[in-house]
């Protein structure tokens, strides 16, 4: 009887162990990389009251993740609209297009600032090409006026 159970044991112990293909090509994937973005173009403001909305168009490349764990440099081009108030508070609302030669994928970053903090929201969508299915959320901090360092967790399908 004692036998019996340590063979089960084992067998059971055996079985955990091996790897399924769930578990040889994991859904989703932390990634930590940089974006850069160019000047501003097409850029606009407007005062209402003692706030200022100001949107620019913008470009820059960004690491992008792919599903086999390669990291690549992708093409951004996105439209920033900023929203800031006297008190030095305001938010930051972006859409953003990454591309590599064969996909591409959509994106939006939300952010609410103050003299004291940036928190900032990142969701990434939409995937075509060989990137279709993918998508993702996560974080960014500015390093610099133009820099960004981000955290994402993309998920493939």
């Amino acid at each position: 009887m004692r036998g019996t159970r340590l063979l089960q044991a084992a067998i059971v112990a055996a079985a955990v162990a091996i790897p399924t293909a769930a578990q040889a090509k994991p859904d989703t994937a932390t990634c930590i990389g940089t974006t850069t973005l160019g000047p501003p173009s097409n850029y606009s403001s407007t005062a209402r009251g003692s706030v200022v909305v100001a949107t620019w168009d913008f470009t820059g490349v960004s690491d992008l993740c792919l599903a086999d764990g390669t990291v690549v440099e992708a093409t951004m081009t996105g439209e920033l609209r900023l929203t800031t108030r006297d008190d030095g508070t305001g938010r930051v609302a972006v859409r953003y297009s990454l591309a590599i030669p064969d996909g591409s994928l959509e994106g939006t970053v939300h952010t609410r600032f103050s003299p004291t903090s940036f928190d900032a929201k990142v969701r990434a969508f939409a995937g075509r090409g060989v990137l279709a299915g993918m998508s993702g959320s996560g974080t960014t901090v500015m390093t610099s006026p133009n820099t960004f360092n981000n955290t994402m967790v993309y998920r493939y399908r």
